[in-house]
């Protein structure tokens, strides 16, 4: 937990003084102290603030910038949203919802607050355990349910398919606190890619990377970025890959 904490982006700071409004322990680090207000707040696993609303005659809200970890933001009467590192949120005044880590994982994010006339926030009451644990269910990223080595091999390689399904799929992929899924899905594709693999099973990584969040340039980028490196026929053939399933 230390060491996880030491490396999240913008520091640590000290503990919140605002804790009394969250569940858990969590951290802040003020990153401007001129007109316009901007804190790294840092949330434990499973910490997150109490229900709470933003409030200005004029102008006003919070803009969240998700920069390490995952975690959720809610707003009252809606679905939660999940938040990972590069998502961003913006609070209008008045909506009433909180923020915090998932579970089983560290976040952080920048908080800025927009300036307003008569701003201040709305204390309200605390997100309770079932609130939170239907959340946690509701994205249930900590599992990620694969039966394609069943599907195709059951009757000739009974173990190899059960470890591609439990083990590979149900525990590595799913192993969310230190590597987002939107990253190992990258680091996937660039592997596969390095490898001269240009089969179905770099088509069902590039399609996984847009189901999970990739955009196509973060991708072709990543790719370039290799090319000289791992090959360039093996990027072209890539790049016609993520092309076809991008564009359609």
């Amino acid at each position: 937990m230390k060491d996880e904490l030491s490396h999240v982006p913008f520091g640590l700071g000290e503990v919140n003084p605002y804790n009394k409004y969250f569940t858990g322990v969590s951290y802040l680090n003020p990153l401007s102290k001129g007109a316009l207000g901007v804190f790294n707040v840092t949330f434990e696993p499973g910490c997150r603030n109490f229900w709470h609303t933003h409030l200005a005659s004029k102008g006003g809200g919070q803009m969240l910038l998700a920069t390490y970890g995952r975690g959720y933001y809610q707003e009252e009467g809606k679905a939660p949203v999940e938040l990972l590192p590069g998502d961003s949120v913006f609070i209008e005044p008045g909506v009433k919802h909180w923020h915090g880590a998932a579970k089983d994982s560290v976040f952080s994010h920048v908080a800025i607050e927009v300036p307003g006339e008569n701003a201040s926030t709305k204390w309200g009451e605390e997100v309770t355990e079932e609130e939170y644990a239907k959340v946690n269910k509701f994205h249930k990223q900590g599992k990620v349910v694969q039966t394609a080595g069943r599907d195709k091999l059951t009757g000739l390689a009974d173990e190899f398919a059960r470890l591609n399904d439990d083990v590979l799929f149900g525990e590595v992929w799913s192993r969310s606190s230190y590597l987002p899924i939107k990253k190992r899905c990258v680091l996937t594709v660039v592997a596969l890619v390095s490898q001269g693999v240009t089969d179905s099973s770099l088509e069902y990584h590039i399609r996984n990377a847009k189901k999970q969040g990739v955009g196509k340039n973060e991708l072709t980028e990543s790719l370039t970025h290799i090319a000289m490196y791992v090959g360039w026929p093996k990027v072209w053939a890539a790049l016609n890959y993520a092309k076809n399933i991008y564009e359609n």
